[in-house]
Formats: C-alpha cells, structure tokens, sequence
C-alpha cells in the first residue's frame, strides 16, 4: 500500500470535501519509524500512533481553513524566519541538517513544511483566538485585598499599589502584568486559576475587577487590551471545529 500511494493517490481522509493523501500519512509514519530505529526507542503502538497522525494531519487542515478565513498568510520569510530560530537554538544549521538526515531521514524542505504548519497554528493562536492582556495584584489576605479595592477607587495609582501590596514577586515591579492570556492557559504558582481567568474574559479594556479568591490568594485585576474573535480555549475550538466538519477516514 505504501508504495502503490507513490504511484496513484489514495486518500487517507477527506475533510470537509478536501483530501488528505495517503503518502503524507505514510511519509509521517516514515519519519517517527525511523526515529525508533535510530535511537532504539521502542516504537508507539500502530493504533495509537495511526489515531495521532490522522488526528496531526486534520488540525492542519482545520488551520489552514481558519488562517484563510480570517485573511492571514504565512510567508516564506516567515517561514525561513522561524526555522533560523531552530538552527540559532540547535547548534547550528549543519546540526540541524544532520539530526533531520540521519534521525529522521527528513530533506530540510520536508522538515519546512512542518515548521509552516506550526507558523500557522501559532498565527491562529495568537490573532484569531481570543485572548486578554491583564494586570493583577495578588494578596493572601481578604482584607488586605479590600483595602487594596479601596485605594483603586478613591484614585491611587495601581502601579504603585501593585508595588507595594503584591505578592506575585514575579509580576509585582512590573504593574503586576500577566502579559496576554488565553482561555484555559493562565497558571500561577502551578495552579490555574480559573475565577480570575473568566471574570478577566468579561471585563472590558480599563476594568479594574476583584478580588477574586482563586487557589493562589486574592486576586484583583485590570483589562489592558483584547483580541480575537474566537471565545474559546484553542483546544475546545479544535474539538467544535472536528464536530461540525464533516471527516471521513480511511485508513485503517
């Protein structure tokens, strides 16, 4: 079968009406069986390992589908731009040429069509999926954390209040800045902290919001910025956009 979809193109899957080909399952497959060999890992069970490539190959489609709704395009340069990024962090391009060559048995064109995929998962994540840039003061106290709310709304400043009052020592010299979050993606000393991460969603720009008791302490916040338009977690967008497209898989 694999050498019949070098000659004649067989589908692996068809989704929403676009096929997905045998030989880029196959070429996936191709490429962690040589890894296995390579390295002598054990290799992943065929079922398993068969669910997860299909599973790679229809997300990026999805993505694709999306990035061209919503008007955005991954350039060469981008392209070129990120896989410099490997090379400066992986020794050098020789390194990395040969890691793919003999790992892998990957061309460098192969291995760049891969890092497109991701490019336009990353794009996807952070332009189209919603997220928040925030603020927060955190105090252990629910005291503390009222006065805290006080002196915001009698006017004093938060940067000097989240100076001063914080206990993030992470975040408090710098306003106490979350930087942007994503639904289901704000963790704070190893725990997420879901209260805080949904009233941030509903505020709009400028709110100052809280406290909220979360697992870490008090938290109050302030909206600084929004974007993307789509209100969900990246993963349960995926999991919507599986359901309602329709997906016929053929490899067995």
């Amino acid at each position: 079968m694999k050498f019949a979809t070098k000659i004649y193109p067989f589908p692996a899957a068809f989704v929403g009406g676009n096929i997905i080909w045998a030989k880029d399952y196959y070429q996936q497959l191709t490429y962690i069986r040589q890894f296995s060999e390579k390295t002598k890992q054990p290799f992943p069970d065929m079922v398993q390992l068969r669910q997860q490539i299909i599973d790679q190959l229809i997300e990026n489609r999805l993505l694709e589908w999306e990035a061209s709704k919503n008007g955005l395009r991954v350039t060469s340069k981008d392209v070129d731009d990120a896989y410099q990024k490997i090379i400066d962090e992986s020794g050098g391009k020789e390194n990395v040429q040969k890691v793919l060559r003999e790992i892998y048995g990957m061309s460098e064109s192969e291995f760049k069509e891969l890092v497109r995929q991701q490019v336009i998962k990353e794009k996807i994540q952070d332009e189209v999926i919603a997220q928040v840039k925030v603020l927060h003061i955190l105090v252990k106290d629910e005291g503390r954390s009222n006065e805290v709310m006080n002196k915001l709304k009698s006017g004093e400043q938060w940067q000097d209040l989240a100076k001063t009052y914080s206990e993030d020592t992470k975040t408090r010299d710098n306003w106490g800045s979350l930087g942007w979050i994503a639904r289901s993606n704000l963790v704070i000393d190893n725990k997420q902290v879901p209260e805080f991460e949904d009233a941030a969603f509903k505020a709009k720009i400028g709110d100052v919001f809280g406290p909220i008791k979360t697992q870490v302490g008090y938290q109050i916040g302030k909206v600084e910025d929004k974007k993307g338009k789509i209100q969900q977690s990246y993963t349960n967008w995926l999991e919507t956009m599986r359901k309602q497209t329709k997906i016929y898989i053929f490899i067995k």
